[in-house]
């Protein structure tokens, strides 16, 4: 009797565990169908460079500042690079006319945004398809981590009671 009652326990958290699953599927899939016109390169806009500057300080770098417009919204971003790596010979001043050759200002390049939250975006490429499917399953795989931690505990007290 006790053996018959522990087995349908087991069964009903395999239950709820099988539903959770397919509940998290569903949502990487509804994620991942967001993305995706991103990774096809779909959601794309025009930006341009406004500003190359050099940050003083402890971890001191060069800034380079960008402007795209999604939907009549401004949208900023920045690249930086570490002031290191262009080495100790040249001055700062240098080092700015640098990036403004490789950065020209004013200089048009593309912006593939996320159209959800066009704040999410990539420079000159769209995403790699690897990418955007481990942005869309990282939240689900922690809830459901997180959601299956207390019925595996409950599995193996069921499990590993004494029969009485």
């Amino acid at each position: 009797r006790v053996t018959r009652m522990l087995a349908a326990n087991v069964g009903f958290l395999l239950l709820i565990q099988v539903i959770i699953l397919m509940i998290i599927c569903m949502w990487c899939f509804q994620r991942y169908a967001k993305r995706w016109g991103t990774a096809l390169g779909r959601d794309s806009v025009e930006g341009s460079y406004t500003r190359v500057d050099y940050i003083a300080g402890e971890y001191a770098s060069y800034v380079v500042s960008y402007l795209y417009t999604v939907n009549g919204k401004k949208y900023f971003g920045s690249i930086s690079r570490p002031a290191l790596s262009f080495g100790l010979r040249a001055s700062i001043d240098e080092n700015i006319e640098i990036l403004k050759k490789e950065y020209i200002l004013g200089k048009p390049f593309v912006v593939f945004y996320y159209k959800e939250s066009p704040i999410e975006h990539w420079l000159n490429s769209p995403p790699s398809k690897l990418l955007i499917f481990m942005k869309a399953i990282a939240i689900p795989l922690i809830v459901l981590i997180l959601g299956n931690v207390p019925l595996l505990f409950m599995d193996f007290l069921i499990t590993h009671s004494p029969n009485i």
